[in-house]
Parts: C-alpha cells; sequence; structure tokens
C-alpha cells in the first residue's frame, strides 16, 4: 500500500522532465535538516546539543532556557519534570523524537528526564505553528528531539557527584560504504542512578507555627535509568531507508508531598520504540514515508496504601502504532506544495495486579490530513504558509469504562471532526531580518486517564469535552551578517491564546480527582531572546512576560489568574571561552511567584537559582574534566507574607523552595564530569 502511493506521489510529469532532465532538485528538507528559525514563519528556538551546555545539562534546562517555556519539576536531577510552553498545560505539548509523538494528541505529560539528551544533536521548540510534516496541532507546541547527522567517531562521559548522582553516557557513529551503498550506524547508551536524598526545610504543614519546623533529608527519592538508542541509515540522501530503536528502563521511589512523605512508593516504566522510515527524491517531487510501534507500560505499587487512596498495585500498558506519508513537489519556481496523511491506533490496557483483573483493552482510531503549500514571492522575500489540517478521531472501538458497564463513548461522542487550519507569513527584507506572523486553531483530546481513570487517585469523566484553542502571534528576528566576526540573534515577540472547555482535574473530599472542563481561558505574553558568540564570549539570554484570565463563569474563579503560570520567567547563561582548552561559565534562571490553584489562594514564591561550571580540555588522549555546580547558594527557603490574601497583615514566615504544588527542590548539587572523544 505505502510502495503503491509512494510510486504515485513520486511520478515525475513529462513537462518537468524535459526542463530538468535526470538532475535532482532539493525542494525541502525540514525533516533531514535543523529547523532555520530565519527561513520559517514558526516560533521557533532551536539549540545545539554541543560543547556549549554544561555536562549537568538535561532535556528539561535545555527545554528551559528557551524563551516562552515553563518546566515544572518534582525535584532535583533525575526527578520528573514537565513543559508548558506559552502557558499551556503538560498534556497540551507534543514530545517527538526523529518525527515520532511520544505523546500523540497529548495521550500523557511526557517525562523529560526520561530522554537522554546527549543522544540528540538539537532540540526544536516549536512554540506555535508546528511543522506539518508531524501531522500534529497541539494547543502547546511541539518539543522536537532530533538525532540528526552528528560527528563521526566515539565517545565517553563519566559523572559523579552529590546525592550519590552518577551518569556514563556512551556513543558512537561510523560510516561506510557497502559496496555502493552508504551506511550510518549510530549508537548510545545512557545509564543514570541517583539516591536523592537531599535536604529540604519541612514546616510540617503549619506556617503558623515555627517551633515543629525542621530540616530533614527526602526519602524514597531514588531513581535508576538506561537508555538505548540505536539508528541504521542506509542509502545516499536522495534515497535513504533509516530503522531506529529506542529503549528505556526506569525505577524511582516516589516520595510524595513534602508534608506527607512515603517510604515503599514506587514506579517502574518501560518503553520502546521501533520505527522505520523512508526519504525518496525525485526531480521536483520529495516523499518522506514512516512508520513506528511505541510500547509503554507503568507499574504503580503502593500496597502499604501510603498516597492516602488505598492500596494500589497496577499495570498501565500504552500502545500506539501506525503510519506517515508527507510529498511535497516545487510547482514552478515559487509554490512548494505538500500533502500529509497519517494514521494510527492508540491501544490501554490496565491491570490491577492485586486483584489480578484486567480491563477491555481499549482502541482510539486517529486520522490526520493535511495540504500546505509555501508560497514565495518577491524573489523569496515573502513566504505566505497555509495549512488546512483535521483531526478525525474514532471512539468507536474504546469499549467501556473499566470494571463498569457504562459505555466510554456516547453515541454523540463516539467519533470527532476537528479542522484546525492555521496561516504564516514571512518577510524578510534584507536576509538578516525576518518579520512574522502565525495564527491558527488547536484541539486536544481527552486521554484514557481522563476518560477511564485510575482506580485510584483519578476517577474517569465519559462527559470530558476536547480542549480547543485559538492562538496567533507576531514576532521579528535579526541575526548578525555571516562575515561578521562577532556572531548573534535577537528576537521579540507577541502572543495571545484562549482556550475553550480546559480539562483540569478537581479533588474531592475523598481526595481522588475527578477531570472536568472549564468554560474558557485567555493568555497572551512578550517574548525575547538574544545569543551571543564572540571569540572569547558567548551568551544565551531570554525572557517571558506572561498575563492570564480564567474566563469561568464560576464566582471564585473569574477573572483569577490560571494557575502554575509565573508572570516573569528569566534566563541567562554566559561562557567564557579560551581556544579549545577552557570553557567557564555561569547560570541565572528566575521564576516569579505564581499560583497553585484556580481560587489564587496558595502564591508559590519568587525563586531565583545560580550555577557555574568549569572545563578544562588538555587534549590529546587526555580526557576533559568538568566540574558543575547547581543552586549555587544553596537557596532551599523563601521568607514570604504570612497571609498573602490580607494586606493589613505584615507578618513573614519561612517557606521551603518548591515547585509544582508542595515538592522541594534540592540545595546546591554537585558533579564532576570526565569526557573521552575519538
Amino acid at each position: 500500500m505505502i510502495a503503491l502511493l509512494l510510486s504515485v506521489l513520486l511520478a515525475p510529469s513529462h513537462a518537468e522532465d524535459a526542463v530538468t532532465g535526470s538532475e535532482v532538485v532539493v525542494v525541502d528538507d525540514r525533516s533531514a535538516e535543523a529547523t532555520d528559525a530565519q527561513t520559517t514563519s514558526a516560533a521557533v528556538t532551536v539549540i545545539e546539543v554541543d560543547e556549549s551546555l554544561p555536562a549537568s545539562s538535561d532535556v528539561s534546562t535545555v527545554v528551559d532556557s528557551a524563551s516562552g517555556t515553563t518546566v515544572q519539576r518534582l525535584g532535583g536531577l533525575g526527578d520528573w519534570s514537565g513543559v508548558s510552553i506559552r502557558g499551556s498545560t503538560l498534556r497540551q505539548v507534543q514530545v517527538v523524537l526523529d518525527g515520532i509523538p511520544l505523546n500523540p494528541d497529548g495521550a500523557s505529560a511526557v517525562n523529560l528526564s526520561e530522554l537522554p539528551l546527549f543522544a540528540f544533536e538539537r532540540v526544536e521548540i516549536f512554540r506555535g505553528n508546528a511543522p506539518p510534516e508531524l501531522a500534529a496541532s497541539p494547543i502547546g507546541g511541539v518539543v522536537h528531539l532530533r538525532t540528526g547527522e552528528g560527528r563521526r567517531g566515539t565517545n565517553a562521559a563519566v559523572s559523579h557527584g552529590s546525592l550519590d548522582t552518577s551518569r556514563l553516557t556512551a556513543m558512537t557513529r561510523h560510516s561506510q560504504d557497502m559496496g555502493k551503498t552508504p551506511v550510518d550506524v549510530l549508537a548510545v547508551a545512557d545509564l543514570f542512578a541517583t539516591e536523592g536524598d537531599f535536604s529540604y526545610y519541612d514546616d510540617n504543614g503549619t506556617k503558623y507555627n515555627l517551633i515543629d519546623d525542621r530540616r530533614t533529608t527526602r526519602q524514597n527519592n531514588d531513581k535508576r535509568q538506561l537508555n538505548t538508542h540505536l539508528r541504521l541509515r542506509l542509502g545516499p540522501r536522495d534515497t535513504r531507508f533509516t530503522l531506529l530503536q529506542a529503549y528505556l528502563s526506569r525505577g524511582e521511589g516516589l516520595p510524595g508531598h513534602a508534608n506527607n512523605p512515603t517510604e515503599k512508593v514506587s514506579l517502574q516504566t518501560a518503553r520502546s520504540l521501533t520505527a522505520a522510515s523512508m526519504d525518496l527524491q525525485r526531480g521536483q517531487s520529495r516523499v518522506e514515508a514512516r512508520t513506528w510501534m511505541l510500547l509503554r507500560s507503568d507499574t504503580y505499587d503502593d500496597r502499604e496504601g501510603e498516597v492516602g487512596t488505598g492500596n494500589q498495585h497496577n499495570e498501565d500498558q500504552f500502545g500506539s502504532g501506525g503510519g506517515l506519508v508527507h510529498w511535497q513537489r516545487l510547482f514552478g519556481s515559487q509554490v512548494i506544495g505538500g500533502l500529509t496523511l497519517s494514521m494510527r491506533q492508540d491501544r490501554f490496557i490496565t491491570t490491577d495486579l492485586l486483584s489480578e483483573e484486567t480491563s477491555n483493552s481499549a482502541r482510539r482510531l486517529a486520522f490526520t490530513p493535511a495540504v500546505d503549500a509555501d508560497i514565495r514571492l518577491w524573489s523569496d522575500r515573502i513566504t505566505i504558509s497555509p495549512v488546512l489540517q483535521a483531526q478525525v478521531l474514532d471512539n468507536r472501538a474504546l469499549g467501556k469504562v473499566p470494571f463498569s458497564n457504562t459505555p466510554i463513548a456516547p453515541e454523540a461522542n463516539d467519533t470527532l471532526f476537528a479542522p484546525t487550519p492555521r496561516l504564516g507569513l514571512l518577510l524578510r527584507p534584507i536576509d538578516a531580518v525576518a518579520l512574522k506572523a502565525n495564527g491558527g486553531t488547536y484541539v486536544r483530546p481527552p486521554d484514557f486517564t481522563e476518560l477511564f481513570g485510575d482506580r485510584g487517585a483519578i476517577i474517569g469523566n465519559t462527559d470530558l469535552k476536547p480542549e480547543r484553542g485559538t492562538q496567533w502571534d507576531v514576532g521579528a528576528r535579526a541575526v548578525a551578517p555571516k562575515a561578521w566576526r562577532v556572531q548573534g540573534s535577537v528576537e521579540l515577540g507577541h502572543f495571545w491564546n484562549s482556550v475553550e472547555d480546559l480539562i483540569i482535574m478537581v479533588q474531592n473530599s475523598q481526595r481522588t480527582s475527578v477531570p472536568i472542563n472549564l468554560d474558557k481561558g485567555w493568555i497572551q505574553g512578550f517574548e525575547a531572546a538574544m545569543t551571543l558568540q564572540a571569540p572569547f564570549l558567548e551568551a544565551q539570554s531570554n525572557l517571558t512576560r506572561n498575563t492570564s484570565v480564567n474566563l469561568s463563569t464560576e464566582r471564585q474563579f473569574a477573572n483569577n489568574q490560571l494557575p502554575r503560570l509565573p508572570t516573569w520567567e528569566l534566563y541567562q547563561r554566559t561562557a567564557l571561552v579560551w581556544q579549545d582548552w577552557l570553557r567557564m561559565g555561569h547560570t541565572w534562571s528566575f521564576t516569579d511567584g505564581n499560583y497553585w490553584d484556580r481560587t489564587n489562594y496558595y502564591l508559590a514564591t519568587p525563586r531565583a537559582f545560580h550555577g557555574a561550571f568549569l572545563r578544562l580540555t588538555p587534549g590529546g588522549a587526555w580526557p576533559s574534566i568538568e566540574l558543575d555546580a547547581l543552586n549555587l547558594t544553596d537557596r532551599i527557603v523563601e521568607i514570604v507574607p504570612r497571609n498573602p490574601l490580607d494586606p493589613s497583615d505584615d507578618a513573614r514566615v519561612v517557606q521551603p523552595t518548591t515547585d509544582f504544588v508542595g515538592y522541594p527542590l534540592p540545595g546546591r548539587t554537585v558533579l564532576v564530569t570526565l569526557r573521552w572523544e575519538r
């Protein structure tokens, strides 16, 4: 079927053959090459994974360094972390690995700490108007992890430091010809472990009583994780086959809230991603076809009932398999047309390991067609990029709510057809300046957990509506001419988002949560970013200002600020470089105070963290050595108003530095890293 479709799409027109003969014309290689933020209308940040990053970096810190992003953490290195883009929820951001969705249609909030940063060549953060070849229309944007082309050779790194934290990474990439066929092999292994037993300030949940405050140690916070990536490529660029296998094994303790810690609760995770793709280019046409199978298993063990929702020992299995074909063709000299067809099936099964009872397999079919074009005018100075896309979901195979006779998909909701058109505009009056504008509509259907629940802390809701969003942004970007000795870029942007039927979790008196739809909310903001590369100095800076309003009709929530969305966020990384043997730098991040809930009662304190790193590279056969310090000032407490809702109460109390509704953040963390390269 795919072969037949490829043969039809690649069939050359005789008129064009007469002009081009056998010449191969590259139409567009967005799928294989790095996205150029200067030549696309999309608001995108591209971060190279190279020697400029400290050895302590992970995917979450890299994503957090981009403007418009907010990373929410449950602790320090290796702990759970998820990303919000432009005020989105964590599920509204789609994370993609070489074009393969890890959470299709927002099926879950991706844990960024599960992903090995140095297995990738670059990270692309689309804050809106994602490329049509991804067949995605997430409300929050896309984080695209690319293995890329990479540098051939072998390198390894070993780190050890505070909290018994260790990491071992090995990577090799080799290319050779087998006969007339180029062969490229990339293999990566990443092993991470930490006890996570950092010290934190505990107010015992009684902020008005200082007598019972103490400094205690985080328990049950250990992590063990193994990642492997293997990629095989065969053939030249115009006829290339790629096979990818990525595997994750992770075991961790779940320490719980700072005021209600656990001792034995654990989570075991296994994930396997297998994908195959084919890139073909013939004359004026190019086709990329890929197929994948994603399998994930999460085993949650709380047989002691420490969390407070009863004894639980559950295994959730999620599977997603599908295929995608993306075709492009050059029409004349000014129009590149594209067609994308994607189809997949998602499956979910949950098993109660205490009773050995397994739910019926729930399945959902998804189909995404898209037609796009790049219309280039004024000698490519103007690009108009319309996309006509739709999401089609067939819920009739969802079956029934586990352990119930209630249908999960009522007749009125058994199918979903959601058009998600969007438009991008790019104006480049000169090569160094790009003016951008984007607008579109987006959708996220309720996921399996929101529909089914988990037989414990979450109760499913069959009446949920899909989240729908409208977004537009404008921006300007300028880069230094390549002839200049000092390179860099400056980018400014403004965005506006509106979301209807936002799905949130509401906790009841039994301390279980039920997902419900909110009326509406809107967010607008301003983004600024700057990069600088000089002979002895490198710098990256970004700033984001958010304004949000809850448009709920309920009086206690109306006109409140949306939860977990700080008004101000700033990031700065500066490095001094001396040739190839010395690199030293400083990082600084600031997150403004933000509310934990819709009532805007509890306001988390603003927090600022400093970091530093020093790397020496002797050269030759000697390894480089790097010293990294996170939270350099060991900041674990904040002095805050006792009652922020009462302006007449000027008393202050001590509060632990936390993130994501009460999970404490660690103090100073030091790592030493040795790196070898061949």
